[in-house]
C-alpha cells in the first residue's frame, strides 16, 4: 500500500483547495523556500493517519489547524487522502478486497469528523487499521522529523533500547506489562480489605445468622415434640404407679412372710455360728506356707539365673566393643603414619621434578648452543658471518641494512619530540580552564558522597530485613488454606456439637465490657481421652463434673452472679481458687500392685488436658479415682486398707470405701464422654489447626510488616538512586571533569611518547654502535678469519662435551624420579586399603553398639522381672501374717451373732409398724391414679399399650425420664425463644452462607490467576529478550553498512551496556579504520548526524513500513553526505515509498517525482515535477545474503512475537476485580 493523492482544503496555509496527485510509489521529494508550506503537506499526512498528539503537527487545539481561523471566515479544514492497495501482500488486515483507500478526516466548528471510503468512522478505527501495517502514527517510526536526529543524538542507553523494543515489536507488550503490574499493586489493597472485611464482619454475621438458624430449629422441634413427652409421661406416670402399688402389695405379702420367718433367721444365724467355730479350727491348723510362695521362689531362683546369663551376654558385648575400638584407633595411627610418609615422599618428588625440570631445560639450552655453535663452524668456512638469530649474511649487506635503521629512527625521534612539545601546550591550557571550574566539581562530588552513603544505609537496611517474597506468598497461601480448613472443621464441629446443647455456656443476656475469652469452657470440652475404652469410666468418674465450667478467677464468678446473666444454673470452677488433688503415689503403687499395673490406673491419668494451663481443675475431677478393668478388681481396691479409695469399672460401677456400690445401668441418652470420644479426631484436627493458624498468621503478621517496611526502603532507594544518577550523570558531563579527563589523556599521551622517545633514543645509540661494530668487524675480517674459526671449533668441542655430561645426569634423576612416583603409588594403596578396612571395622562397631544397647535392654528387663516377684513374695508373705488377724475378726463375728439374735425381736415389732405405712401408700397411689385418670381421659382407652414394645407408650425405647427432663427443656426452650427467634433470618442465613463460600472460591480462582499473570509476564520478558538480541544481531549488520555508504571508511555498532542482561540498555559504538572511539562527543556534528540517520535507517529496514515520511534531516550535513542519503535511500528502500522535503539538490536529485511549494498571497501552492526514473542497478550476491539474513531475523522476531500474542491472548480471561 502507498500514498497516491492528497487534497487539502483549509488546511493550514492552504486555504484553497489543493491536490498532489501521482505520487511515485518509491521516492518523492517535497522542496520549496522556507515557510511556503513544505513541513504542512507533511502535517497533513500526520493528520488523516489518526495523530492525537497535536502538539507533533505544530498546532495547540483543532482551531489551529483552519486557515487563518476566524479572520477569513473560512471555519471548515478537510484533508483527504488516496491510498493505492492493489497488491494484497501489503494491505491492511480486512481491507485486502480495496483497490483503493480513501481516508479523510474534517474539522468544521471546532468538532472533527473521521471518513473510511466515504464512510463516517471513529479515529480508533483509522488508528487500528495503520497499526495494522507498522504505522502508529502517535509513536511513529516511519516518520523522521526535524528534531528526531537530535534527539536520537541525545538517547540514553535504555531508550536506545526502547527504538530497538519499539522495532521489533515488543513495546506495547512492556506497557501492557506495566498496566497488570500496576493493577495488582493496586488491586492488592482491596484484596486485603476484603480479606480484613471477610475475617471481622461477614463470618461474625454468618456465625451470629448460623446461631439463629440453629434456636429456630430448637424452638421447632420443641414444638413438635411437646404434645408427644406430654403424653408420655403422663403415660409412665400411670404405668410407673400400677407397677407401685404391684410392688407395695408384693411388698405387704413379704413383710408378713419375714415377720413369720425372723424365727428361722434367729436359726440360721446359730447354725453360721456353729459353721464359724468349725472354720476358725481349720484355719488354726492350716500351714504357714502356700503353694503359691513356693512356685514364686521356683520363679525368682530361675529369673536369678537368666540375670546372670543376659549380664555375661552384656559384658562379653563390651567387651568385644572395646577390643574393636582400639582397633580402629590402631587403623587411625597407621593411616596417619603412612600419609606423613606420603607427604614426605610428595615433598621429596615436587622438589626432585623441579630439579630435573631444570636441568632438561639445561639440557636443552647447551643442545641449542651446540647447534649454533655448529651453524657458525660452517658458516665461517665458507668465508660468511652470523647474526644474533643465526642467520648468515655478508658485512656489506648487514652495515647497508643498519645505516638504513639508523636513518629512519632519526626521523621517528623527531616526529615523537614534536608531539610532546604540542600535547604540553594543550595540557596547560586545560588545567588553566579546570582551575576555573574546580569549585562545580566540589559541590557536585560532595553531593554524590553524601547520595552514595544514603544509598548505603538504605541497601544496609533493606539486606537486613531480610526479605523473601516467595517465603510471603507461601506463608500468606498456607494461611488461607488454614482459615478454610478451620472454617470448614467449625461448621462440622458446630454441627457435631449441636447433639451437646448442655455443653455451651448460655447468657440470658450480654455483660458489658465481658472478655468471654475469660471463660474456659466446660471440662469436658478441655480434655482429650487416650485410650477410647476408658470414655465409660471417666464418664462416671467425673459425673456432674463434666458440665462444670473451668473460668479464669473467682473475681469473674463474682461478676458473673452479680450480673445473674447465665441462663441455668452452673457451677464454676476458678483457676486462680481450685486446688489439684490427687492420691498418693504410694497409694496408687499399692492398688496396682494388687491387681496389676494395666488394670489399675489414676484417672487423671487416663486423659491428657488440652492446655496445661487448666490441668489444675482436671486434677481436682479426676484426681481421687482409680480405674480398674473390673468389679472384682475394683472391689479388691477399694477395700484395701492400704488404698481405700473411690473405683471405677469400664463398664461404669463405682465402689466407695464406704461400703457403696452404685451402677449397673446405662442411662438413656448415653455416656457423655463416650459419644464425645467418636469426634475426639476432629477435635484433635481442629485444635491442631487452630494452632497452626494462630502461628502462621502471626507469622503472617510479621512478614507483612517487613514486606511494607522493605517496599517503602526500596522507594526510598529507588529515589536516592535516581538523584545519585543524576548527579554522577551532571559530575561527568560538567566541564571540570571533562577537562580533566581531557588532561588526564594528555599526561597519558606524553607519558606514553616519552616512553616511546627513551626507547627510541636507546634504539638510536645501539644501532649507532652497531654501524661503527660492523664497519670495523668488516675492515678485520679477513685479518680475524683464521682466529675465528679456530675459536668455533674450540666452542663447538666444549659445547659438546657439556651436553652429552648434563644428558647423563638427566637420566639419572628421571630414573630417581620415577622410582620416588612408584614409592608414592604404593602408598597410596596403602592408605586406601586400611580406609576400606577402617570403614568395614565402623560398621561392624555401629553393629556392635546396637548388640550391646539390645543385650543391655534385656538385662535390663531380666532385672525388672526379679524385681517384680521379689515384691509378690514380699505381698503373699504379708498376706499369711494377715491370716492371723482373720481368726481374731472370727471370734468376734461369733459374739456379734449373739448380740443379733437378742436385736431379732426388736425388729418384729418394725416390720408390723412398716406393714401399716406400706397399706397407706398403696391407698395413696389409688388415689393418684384416679386424678390422673380425670385429667387424661385418652388414658383409659390407651392404657393397654402402656409399656407394650412397638407402641408409641414403648418405655424401653422412649426412655420416659428423658422425657420428662426433655419436656421441662421444651417449656423452656418454648419460652426462651418463642418471641427471639426472627424466620426471615433463617432464610437469610443460607443464601449469605452460599454467597461467603462463593466469594471464598472466587478469591481463590483469582489468587491462582494473579499467580499465573506473573508466570506469563516472566515468560513474555524471556520472549522480548530474545527477540530484541535476534534484532540487534540484524540492526547492526544494517546500521553497519548505511553508515560506511553515508561516510566511507568508517564502522558503526550498537552494543550492551551490560554483558549479563541486554535489558539493561544500548549504547553507539564508531570507529575508523582500526580504532574504536570511547566518546561520540570526539566526532563532529555531521558525523554525529550520519550516525543517528543510519541507526535510524536501520530500525527502518528491520521493521519496514510501507510508507516513510522525511522532513529535513540533511539539514547538517553537506552536499556529499546528502546525496549518498539519497542514493542509500533508493538502493536499500526499494519496497517502501518515500516522501522527503528537503532544500537540498543531492537529496531530491535521486527522487522520482518533486513537488516544488511556494507562498503566494498568504497561500501555498505546489507544483509537480515528474523526473526521469533511474535504471535500478542489478541487484549484487552480498546484497541477496543480507537480505535473507534480514528477512530470517524479522521471520525470528515474528514468531517471538506471534509468542507473546498467544501468551496475552491466555491472560486475556485473567481478570484481578474487586
Amino acid at each position: 500500500m502507498h500514498l497516491k493523492r492528497i487534497e487539502l482544503e483549509g488546511f493550514k496555509s492552504y486555504r484553497q483547495r489543493t491536490v498532489l496527485d501521482n505520487f511515485n510509489s518509491n521516492f518523492n521529494a517535497i522542496t520549496g523556500l522556507n515557510g511556503s508550506g513544505k513541513s504542512n503537506i507533511l502535517d497533513a499526512i500526520c493528520f488523516v493517519l489518526g495523530i492525537t498528539n497535536l502538539s507533533h503537527v505544530r498546532a495547540a487545539s483543532l482551531q489551529d489547524l483552519v486557515s487563518d481561523y476566524g479572520k477569513t471566515g473560512i471555519e471548515r479544514a478537510a484533508v483527504s487522502v488516496v491510498f493505492d492497495n492493489s497488491n494484497r501482500a501489503r494491505s491492511p488486515y480486512g481491507y485486502e478486497n480495496f483497490d483503493e483507500i480513501v481516508i479523510s478526516r474534517v474539522i468544521v466548528s471546532g468538532q472533527q469528523k473521521c471518513f473510511l471510503n466515504g464512510s463516517i468512522c471513529p479515529i480508533s478505527k483509522i488508528i487500528d487499521l495503520f497499526r495494522s501495517i507498522h504505522m502508529n502514527v502517535n509513536n511513529p517510526h516511519f516518520l523522521i522529523m526535524q528534531g528526531r536526529i537530535t534527539k536520537v543524538l541525545n538517547m540514553k542507553p535504555l531508550e536506545l533500547l526502547s527504538m530497538m523494543e519499539e522495532a521489533t515489536g515488543t513495546k506495547m507488550y512492556e506497557s501492557k506489562r506495566q498496566v497488570a503490574e500496576h493493577l495488582i499493586h493496586s488491586k492488592e489493597k482491596k484484596f486485603k480489605e476484603n480479606e480484613r472485611l471477610l475475617v471481622d464482619a461477614v463470618m461474625p454475621k454468618i456465625k451470629k445468622l448460623n446461631k439463629q438458624k440453629d434456636e429456630y430449629n430448637q424452638l421447632k422441634l420443641a414444638k413438635s415434640k411437646l404434645g408427644m413427652y406430654e403424653r408420655l409421661v403422663a403415660a409412665y406416670r400411670y404405668h410407673e404407679t400400677k407397677e407401685n402399688i404391684s410392688k407395695l402389695n408384693t411388698l405387704k405379702e413379704s413383710s408378713m412372710k419375714s415377720i413369720d420367718n425372723e424365727q428361722k433367721i434367729m436359726t440360721c444365724k446359730k447354725e453360721k455360728y456353729t459353721e464359724i467355730e468349725v472354720e476358725l479350727k481349720a484355719l488354726k491348723k492350716k500351714q504357714g506356707q502356700s503353694t503359691a510362695l513356693t512356685k514364686l521362689q521356683e520363679e525368682l531362683s530361675n529369673c536369678n539365673k537368666d540375670e546372670c546369663s543376659a549380664q555375661s551376654v552384656y559384658e562379653s558385648k563390651v567387651d568385644a566393643l572395646k577390643k574393636l575400638e582400639e582397633y580402629l584407633q590402631s587403623l587411625s595411627d597407621h593411616i596417619a603414619k603412612t600419609e606423613k610418609n606420603k607427604a614426605d615422599k610428595n615433598e621429596i618428588y615436587t622438589q626432585r621434578k623441579q630439579a630435573v625440570e631444570e636441568e632438561e631445560d639445561e639440557f636443552q639450552r647447551l643442545k641449542d648452543s651446540a647447534k649454533q655453535y655448529q651453524i657458525m663452524h660452517d658458516v665461517l668456512q665458507n668465508g660468511m658471518t652470523v647474526d644474533t638469530e643465526g642467520k648468515a649474511f655478508t658485512m656489506a649487506s648487514c652495515l647497508t641494512a643498519a645505516q638504513e635503521k639508523l636513518t629512519n629512527i632519526e626521523v621517528e625521534k623527531n616526529s615523537l619530540e614534536m608531539r610532546i612539545s604540542e600535547a604540553k601546550k594543550k595540557l596547560g591550557k586545560k588545567k588553566e580552564m579546570q582551575v576555573a571550574a574546580i569549585p562545580e566539581q566540589k559541590q557536585l562530588m560532595s553531593d554524590l558522597n553524601k547520595l552514595e552513603e544514603e544509598v548505603q544505609n538504605l541497601e544496609s537496611s533493606i539486606a537486613a530485613l531480610q526479605f523473601d517474597q516467595h517465603q510471603l506468598n507461601e506463608v500468606n497461601k498456607s494461611y488461607q488454606q488454614l482459615s478454610d480448613d478451620c472454617h470448614s472443621l467449625e461448621v462440622k464441629l458446630r454441627q457435631l456439637e449441636s447433639q451437646f446443647p448442655s455443653l455451651e455456656v448460655r447468657f440470658s443476656e450480654q455483660v458489658p465490657e465481658f472478655d468471654r475469652n475469660k471463660i474456659k469452657g466446660r471440662v469436658a470440652e478441655l480434655i482429650r481421652i487416650k485410650n477410647p475404652r476408658m470414655a465409660v469410666a471417666l464418664d462416671v468418674t467425673a459425673g456432674g463434673k463434666l458440665y462444670s465450667v473451668v473460668i479464669d478467677s473467682s473475681e469473674t464468678v463474682r461478676m458473673l452472679n452479680d450480673a445473674k446473666c447465665l441462663k441455668q444454673r452452673t457451677t464454676f470452677l476458678p483457676l486462680d481458687a481450685v486446688e489439684s488433688k490427687i492420691l498418693n503415689r504410694d497409694v496408687i503403687r499399692r492398688a496396682k500392685s494388687l491387681v496389676g499395673d494395666e488394670n489399675c490406673n489414676l484417672a487423671v491419668d487416663l486423659v491428657e488436658c488440652v492446655n496445661p494451663e487448666f490441668q489444675k481443675a482436671i486434677d481436682h475431677v479426676f484426681g481421687t479415682t482409680l480405674v480398674c478393668t473390673n468389679s472384682e478388681m475394683a472391689k479388691t481396691v477399694c477395700f484395701d486398707k492400704g488404698v481405700r479409695a473411690r473405683t471405677v469399672t469400664l463398664d461404669g460401677d463405682v465402689f466407695s470405701p464406704l461400703g457403696t456400690l452404685t451402677g449397673g445401668s446405662k442411662p438413656s441418652g448415653g455416656y457423655l464422654l463416650e459419644m464425645r470420644v467418636k469426634n475426639q479426631s476432629i477435635h484433635d484436627e481442629f485444635r491442631g489447626k487452630k494452632n497452626q493458624l494462630e502461628k502462621t498468621l502471626k507469622t503472617l503478621q510479621e512478614l507483612r510488616a517487613i514486606a511494607q517496611r522493605h517496599s517503602a526502603l526500596e522507594g526510598e532507594l529507588q529515589m536516592q538512586m535516581m538523584k545519585k544518577n543524576n548527579v554522577a550523570e551532571r559530575l561527568q558531563s560538567c566541564q571540570a571533569t571533562q577537562l580533566e579527563k581531557e588532561c588526564a589523556s594528555l599526561k597519558t599521551e606524553i607519558d606514553e611518547v616519552n616512553c616511546r622517545l627513551n626507547s627510541v633514543n636507546e634504539n638510536y645509540d645501539a644501532t649507532k654502535r652497531q654501524c661503527n661494530e660492523i664497519s670495523a668487524a668488516w675492515q678485520n675480517s679477513k685479518v680475524n678469519k683464521e682466529a675465528e674459526l679456530s675459536k668455533a671449533k674450540k666452542a663447538l668441542k666444549e659445547a659438546t662435551k657439556k651436553m652429552s655430561h648434563m644428558e647423563e645426569i638427566v637420566t639419572r634423576h628421571q630414573e630417581e624420579l620415577s622410582r620416588l612416583e612408584n614409592d608414592i603409588e604404593v602408598l597410596t594403596n596403602d592408605i586406601e586399603n586400611a580406609k576400606q578396612e577402617k570403614l568395614r571395622k565402623e560398621l561392624e562397631k555401629e553393629e556392635l553398639q546396637t548388640a550391646v544397647k539390645d543385650s543391655k535392654f534385656i538385662l535390663e528387663g531380666r532385672v525388672n522381672a526379679t524385681k517384680a516377684i521379689e515384691e509378690q513374695l514380699r505381698g503373699i508373705r504379708e498376706k499369711l501374717k494377715s491370716e492371723n488377724k482373720d481368726a481374731e475378726d472370727m471370734q468376734n463375728e461369733v459374739e456379734q451373732l449373739q448380740q443379733e439374735c437378742r436385736e431379732s425381736e426388736l425388729r418384729l415389732k418394725q416390720m408390723q409398724q412398716d406393714l401399716n405405712e406400706q397399706q397407706m401408700t398403696i391407698e395413696k397411689y389409688e388415689n393418684d391414679l384416679t386424678n390422673l385418670c380425670n385429667s387424661n381421659p385418652w388414658i383409659e382407652k390407651e392404657k393397654q399399650s402402656f409399656g407394650v414394645a412397638g407402641t408409641e407408650f414403648d418405655f424401653e425405647a422412649n426412655n420416659p425420664s428423658d422425657a420428662a427432663k426433655r419436656l421441662v427443656d421444651a417449656h423452656e426452650t418454648i419460652k426462651r425463644l418463642q418471641g427471639h427467634v426472627d424466620k426471615r433470618n433463617v432464610e437469610k442465613c443460607d443464601v449469605y452462607q452460599k454467597e461467603v463460600t462463593d466469594l471464598i472460591r472466587k478469591r481463590k480462582v483469582v489468587y491462582k490467576d494473579r499467580q499465573h499473570l506473573e508466570d506469563v509476564m516472566n515468560l513474555m520478558q524471556e520472549k522480548k529478550r530474545e527477540a530484541v538480541a535476534v534484532a540487534l544481531e540484524q540492526v547492526n549488520e544494517d546500521f553497519g553498512q548505511i553508515f560506511s555508504m553515508l561516510l566511507p571508511g568508517a564502522k558503526a555498532k550498537l552494543v550492551q551496556v551490560s554483558e549479563e542482561d541486554i535489558l539493561a540498555g544500548l549504547e553507539v559504538k564508531v570507529g575508523f579504520g582500526d580504532a574504536w572511539k570511547e566518546s561520540l562527543t570526539e566526532l563532529s556534528g555531521g558525523q554525529r548526524s550520519l550516525i543517528a540517520l543510519s541507526l535510524i535507517f536501520a530500525m527502518l529496514l528491520f521493521k519496514p513500513a510501507p510508507i516513510y515520511i522525511l522532513d529535513e534531516v540533511d539539514a547538517a550535513l553537506d552536499v556529499m553526505h546528502t546525496q549518498n542519503i539519497g542514493k542509500m535511500i533508493s538502493e536499500k528502500f526499494k519496497t517502501s515509498q518515500f516522501i522527503v522535503v528537503s532544500l537540498k539538490d543531492g537529496m531530491f536529485s535521486n527522487a522520482n517525482v518533486l513537488f516544488r511549494t511556494e507562498l503566494r498571497n498568504g497561500q501555498s501552492k505546489v507544483h509537480r515535477i515528474a523526473k526521469q526514473t533511474p535504471t535500478l542497478e542489478a541487484v549484487s550476491g552480498s546484497d541477496v545474503t543480507y537480505e535473507q539474513r534480514r528477512k530470517k531475523a524479522q521471520s525470528r522476531v515474528q514468531v517471538l512475537r506471534d509468542d507473546c500474542n498467544r501468551l496475552t491472548d491466555n491472560c486475556e480471561v485473567l481478570r484481578i476485580t474487586d
